[in-house]
């Protein structure tokens, strides 16, 4: 069988120090899974190793696929050009995803028109009908310095989720939500398996 994401005897290191693991899991197509654990308990080493993104101090063994091909054979290049189309990520920190020298909407749209290959018009009206779902009509011109922590969690949300890449990696995506977008984001994200997504 062929799992969305498979990871055997995944450890994280810097130097010869084990940071985390050795990690084991398996997410069938369409299938969820969630990662729990305390603040520095090492999840998010976990989605930077799945993409290749560790610090350069750190390195990762073990084996990771996604979608049966492994990770850990692949370049740098070929890795990248999987990200926003197969597999993206919505980071802990929404500002890691963000151009800081760019607006909001912009960035969205950018996300729709050049990671998932739409015509202008496409990108335009999905990106508007992005920031309406996600309550952010009015944050449209705004950089993102400018933006609260929910309101760049929810830009980030729309950028790593146009492109319906096959897996999403949210690393504490309501981290700074209230609690209405905070049930808007998890009922979003409880529809990607739904629409064959993991």
């Amino acid at each position: 069988m062929i799992y969305s994401i498979e990871v055997k005897d995944l450890s994280v290191f810097v130097g010869s120090t084990r940071l985390i693991g050795p990690v084991n899991f398996k997410v069938q197509l369409g299938g969820t899974l969630v990662v729990m654990g305390e603040t520095g308990a090492g999840k998010s080493l976990v989605v930077q190793a799945i993409n290749g993104t560790l610090p350069s101090a750190l390195h990762s063994e073990g084996e990771i696929k996604i979608n049966g091909r492994r990770m850990n054979e692949l370049s740098y290049a070929k890795r990248s050009s999987l990200w926003g189309r197969n597999i993206s990520t919505l980071p802990q920190e929404p500002w890691r995803a963000l151009d800081p020298l760019m607006r909001s909407f912009l960035q969205v749209k950018e996300a729709h028109r050049f990671v998932a290959q739409q015509s202008p018009v496409e990108a335009t009206k999905a990106s508007k009908h992005a920031f309406k779902t996600l309550g952010l009509r009015g944050a449209e011109q705004l950089f993102p310095n400018t933006l609260s922590g929910g309101m760049a969690q929810r830009v980030a949300f729309a950028a790593a989720t146009a492109a319906n890449a096959e897996i999403l990696l949210a690393d504490e995506p309501t981290k700074g939500l209230d609690a209405v977008q905070h049930a808007n984001i998890i009922s979003l994200l409880t529809n990607i398996p739904k629409q064959g997504g993991t």
